[in-house]
């Protein structure tokens, strides 16, 4: 084998190593489990990454049996979000008893590095 097979073969070797540690080093940040979040973070499934944004918009629907409330928004700048309608699930779905129709809200949103987003915290504006 000439000098250049042989260099070539150790810089394909070293590559092959770096991408199967990045590899296990992601499903590690994943949970494992398939990409399935760690369930144990103490996050109610967010990754220890998760971001947390800020906004204020109006309740236009709340989904007690589903969880769920859909906000017409404001921006929430932390993700680079213009104002939307958007449903979110709650961290703690009791917090839905309280909401009502019109209402409007100050939120935080938790969201994870796959794009998941969850109400971590609702309450009305005073």
């Amino acid at each position: 084998m000439n000098q250049l097979a042989k260099g070539m073969t150790a810089v394909f070797g070293m590559l092959f190593g770096v991408l199967l540690a990045s590899e296990m080093a992601l499903a590690d940040d994943m949970g494992g489990m398939n990409g399935m979040p760690d369930m144990s973070s103490g996050m109610g499934g967010m990754s220890a990454a998760a971001t947390v944004g800020h906004g204020r918009g109006i309740v236009k629907a709340i989904d007690r049996k589903a969880g769920t409330v859909t906000l017409k928004h404001g921006p929430v700048k932390e993700f680079g979000w213009s104002g939307m309608t958007m449903t979110f699930s709650l961290r703690h779905p009791s917090e839905l008893k309280s909401l009502k129709k019109g209402e409007h809200v100050y939120f935080d949103v938790a969201k994870d590095g796959q794009g998941s987003a969850v109400i971590t915290k609702i309450r009305p504006v005073p």
